[in-house]
């Protein structure tokens, strides 16, 4: 009974775990010695070796920055989706776009990360076949002690670090930076609209936009 609570309470934190936030922002810079009017039209560009995924992050930004009134444009959509821009390439899109900022969002590293869950401590009956202990062992201890022993629970998983970053393209200085992480890199819709709402809110709460 004790191992199907046991279970029953991983679950459940399991649960529990899968429906928090996407993307945990780890820290966030606001340059000090930049200050000036709100941006109104900003270039987003994710450095995603994936096409797909590089889609997914520059659409899920520019829809949320349309919410809160800024002329936001995708970097895929004037740039080919085949390869990253190249400097010379992203220079001429920027120009094309009369954009005010530049809005980059890349993930820089991923690390595996294991979890141990332990058992229960056992009692002096052990979990295993020991047959000199066998003449010692009764009913009533024996239950007491696997009732709470059972195996311990390892879990591995992915942790994304990823840098976001807005430059002002007047001075071409950096205005404002955030580190983000992520333990479900490999879900890029959930991950980028997590991604979306949170960069969108703090760069409206630092007067950016």
């Amino acid at each position: 009974m004790r191992n199907l609570i046991r279970i029953a309470v991983v679950l459940c934190l399991t649960t529990l775990l899968s429906s928090c936030a996407a993307v945990s922002v780890v820290d966030t810079w606001r340059n000090p010695s930049l200050t000036g009017n709100r941006l109104h039209k900003i270039l987003v560009v994710s450095f995603a070796r994936k096409e797909g995924s590089r889609a997914v992050y520059e659409d899920m930004l520019v829809s949320e920055l349309h919410k809160h009134g800024v002329d936001a444009v995708a970097s895929y959509t004037i740039l080919s989706q085949a390869t990253l821009p190249d400097w010379h390439a992203l220079d001429r899109a920027v120009r094309s776009t009369a954009s005010q900022g530049i809005l980059t969002v890349q993930t820089i590293k991923v690390e595996k990360q294991t979890t141990v869950q332990p058992s229960a401590v056992a009692s002096p009956y052990p979990g295993y076949w020991y047959p000199p202990a066998f003449p010692d062992w009764d009913f009533p201890g024996y239950y007491r002690s696997m009732a709470l022993y059972g195996p311990s629970y390892v879990t591995t998983y992915d942790v994304a670090t990823m840098q976001v970053n807005l430059f002002d393209l007047g001075s071409d200085r950096l205005i404002w930076a955030a580190t983000m992480q992520t333990m479900e890199p490999e879900k890029v819709t959930k991950v980028g609209k997590d991604l979306a709402d949170k960069v969108v809110k703090s760069l409206r709460k630092e007067g950016l936009i």
